[in-house]
């Protein structure tokens, strides 16, 4: 079962939050690195338990919370879409659950409010 832990220790998704952030920095965008992905995945999950799910799928939206910005490393417009296509292929290559994987894109994919 891949976990928080294993995301957050994964070194493609640690460059990917580090170079993103980098990119995003010399366009004039605030934080998008390790802090703010820490506080999204923090808060996602306190929210989730807050509301009654159970605590894996929480921890799904914690991992969500924290992958939601890797997108950025390709471009900033359109990143929740390039996010959760990397993703996918992170999580699968870590070994994680299909139908875990499927939840996590859905939630980073959608996450921009700049859509619908």
């Amino acid at each position: 079962m891949v976990t928080l832990k294993d995301v957050k220790a994964n070194p493609i998704v640690k460059t990917f939050i580090e170079k993103g952030n980098a990119h995003l920095e010399q366009m004039g965008f605030t934080d998008h690195g390790f802090v703010h992905v820490t506080l999204v995945s923090n808060l996602s999950k306190e929210i989730l338990l807050r509301l009654g799910y159970e605590e894996r799928y929480a921890e799904l939206a914690s991992i969500a919370g924290y992958m939601h910005d890797i997108g950025n490393v390709v471009s900033r417009y359109g990143h929740s879409q390039s996010g959760a296509l990397m993703a996918v292929e992170i999580l699968g290559r870590m070994g994680m659950d299909p139908a875990e994987i499927a939840i996590i894109a859905a939630a980073i994919g959608n996450h921009d409010e700049g859509y619908g």
